[in-house]
């Protein structure tokens, strides 16, 4: 892969301002120093998208995407990095000569781009195959059974491998493509006496694409009894199937436009909702939801609707998802569909009123979790109780919003009848607002409070005097290690420059989540005109040292009903030394 180098990267950023590329696609109107706008990354009918020229930077408090103009692009086109970078350089007429690659990525790059040929000359002989082809019959009226039109087949790039050894051999020889590639593909096979013949025969073939909507691999159903009932491409340089969800490339702007995204197990699902009218409905690729997936759909969607069938493994799948779901921070609800169904044969036989009246009767997944747990086992007596809040504090652990860490730990003390305290100990966990009561309030209540830390860092990019204050502090003493590598950054632009390049700040935060978090963060500082910035520096120093006295206080009622000797014994003692040293040092 070639490189852009980096001087050419902020030439692109200086040419292509914030303000002039996202007005391409929303409308935006001033609004003190910003500018507000509908998000046209998520359906909204009341602005909450900001962009601030100075910094150039952009949030949208509604779906909580945040970052540069490179980061805009690659959210609304679905490109990768230097895809945007290239794509905005057209735009502005920045020349980019790419540093020549080495021999070896070059080799690499040669073989990609013919595997890339092969798969979609092979999509587009399935698909003529399926439409035209009377080697096609068999699945055209396979798919008549399945009630699946062909418009909707030839949309979602549906084809049919003929029930012949050498037909898609003979075809990638007739096109000249080296069949060896074919081979790393899995689309042929090498026999033992030399030659190759077809891995897909007598199979309905469906298309898995990238986002961009490029063929990357297939997945292959029989039509009959025959066995393996589905046959999947393998792995490849350009097929990752724990990264990949079917039908992401058809169902990315309705996702944007609605804010939600259906996640189903099947190919079937997947096209039998699509055919119904829903859109905004991607697959997994037989394989379970991984965290790489749900990566994926952050991107685009707000919260998920799991469509899994109803049945025990359905439900197993269900609860595994909701970890991943839980740890990423994305909102998940379950419809639950009657036994014995799936998406498929639900819409086909009850319609689709009927599955809007499912997805308005859908519950949170944890809400599902806790009441299946509950059913599954006697909570009437402390046996049970004590198994069900064993089995609920580590997924409460890994529930990364702590507004919902903190109700659910409210709900749950209260229908199992345990003192709250407990259940928090049993936690470890300490959670402690930032009161800054003093302090000049947020204007736009869309805007979620910030601890110490992070407004020291608002405070550092406005005022230098509270850069130098830090940096006489000891930067290390103020901050933990999830905004440390900031407040460094921060610090050294102001000591070069005295001018801070906001994104290449956030270009350095390699956790889109965190970015955007930052972004939240850095889009607006007009709450903090006028106020006095050496008391506020003094502020969120004395907060910090509350907060290291509680949490020492919090650790210590934990370690007390923790069992001597033990290995979260041991991590509280390592808690409480560690906070005890960062409080000496904030006195």
């Amino acid at each position: 892969m070639t490189m852009i180098p980096d001087e050419k990267v902020r030439e692109v950023r200086a040419r292509a301002t914030i303000l002039e590329v996202v007005s391409e696609y929303v409308s935006l109107k001033k609004s003190g120093t910003n500018y507000l706008g509908l998000c046209p990354l998520h359906g909204e009918k009341t602005p909450s998208f900001s962009v601030n020229p100075v910094k150039e930077i952009f949030h949208c408090f509604g779906c909580g995407a945040g970052g540069d103009v490179f980061s805009f692009i690659m959210r609304m086109e679905a490109l990768t990095f230097p895809e945007s970078v290239k794509l905005l350089a057209k735009r502005v007429g920045v020349v980019i000569e790419e540093l020549p690659p080495s021999a070896e990525a070059k080799r690499r790059a040669t073989e990609r781009e013919t595997l890339k040929e092969i798969l979609e000359t092979a999509a587009h002989y399935f698909a003529a195959v399926l439409m035209k082809q009377k080697e096609g019959e068999p699945g055209r009226l396979y798919l008549e059974r399945r009630s699946i039109g062909l418009e909707v087949a030839g949309f979602c790039r549906l084809g049919f491998a003929p029930d012949r050894w050498d037909s898609l051999t003979s075809h990638l020889e007739q096109k000249r493509l080296p069949l060896e590639a074919a081979e790393k593909l899995g689309l042929l096979r090498r026999r033992e006496s030399g030659g190759f013949y077809d891995s897909f025969r007598n199979r309905l073939l469906f298309t898995i694409t990238d986002p961009q909507g490029h063929c990357i691999g297939f997945g292959g159903r029989v039509i009959d009894d025959s066995l393996p009932k589905y046959l999947n491409s393998p792995e490849s340089d350009l097929y990752h199937k724990s990264e990949v969800l079917y039908g992401l490339d058809l169902a990315k702007h309705s996702i944007r436009e609605k804010g939600t995204v259906f996640l189903v197990e099947g190919y079937f699902d997947h096209i039998a909702l699509y055919q119904a009218g829903v859109k905004n409905v991607v697959a997994t690729c037989g394989t379970a939801v991984t965290a790489s997936q749900v990566r994926l759909l952050k991107r685009h969607a707000d919260k998920v609707f799991t469509l899994f069938d109803a049945d025990n493994a359905g439900k197993k799948a269900t609860f595994r998802a909701m970890e991943i779901f839980l740890e990423e921070g994305i909102p998940a609800r379950v419809v639950l569909l009657p036994p014995g169904e799936d998406p498929d044969s639900f819409v086909r036989t009850c319609g689709v009123a009927a599955f809007d009246e499912k997805i308005g009767n859908s519950i949170p997944l944890f809400d599902y979790f806790f009441r299946d747990l509950c059913q599954q086992t006697d909570t009437g007596n402390v046996e049970g109780k004590v198994k069900v809040l064993e089995e609920l504090a580590p997924r409460l652990l890994k529930m990364a919003n702590l507004f919902e860490q903190d109700l659910y730990v409210k709900e749950i003390s209260r229908f199992l009848g345990v003192e709250e305290k407990l259940l928090q100990a049993r936690l470890g966990r300490t959670r402690v607002p930032f009161a800054r009561a003093e302090l000049k309030p947020v204007k736009d209540s869309k805007k979620s409070a910030v601890g110490p830390e992070e407004m020291l860092l608002l405070l550092m990019g406005k005022y230098p005097e509270v850069a130098d204050k830090v940096r006489e502090f000891g930067v290390e003493n103020l901050f933990g290690e999830g905004c440390l590598s900031v407040a460094e950054d921060l610090l050294s632009h102001i000591s070069t420059s005295n001018l801070i390049d906001w994104p290449r700040i956030l270009d350095k935060v390699s956790s889109v989540g965190e970015r955007d978090r930052l972004a939240a963060l850095f889009v607006d500082d007009s709450h903090l005109e006028d106020i006095d910035a050496r008391k506020a520096f003094d502020q969120c120093r004395q907060a910090l040292e509350r907060i290291a006295l509680k949490g020492m206080k919090d650790l210590a009622r934990a370690l007390a009903v923790a069992e001597p000797g033990s290995e979260s014994y041991r991590e509280l003692l390592r808690k409480i030394e560690s906070l005890r040293n960062r409080k000496s040092r904030l006195n």
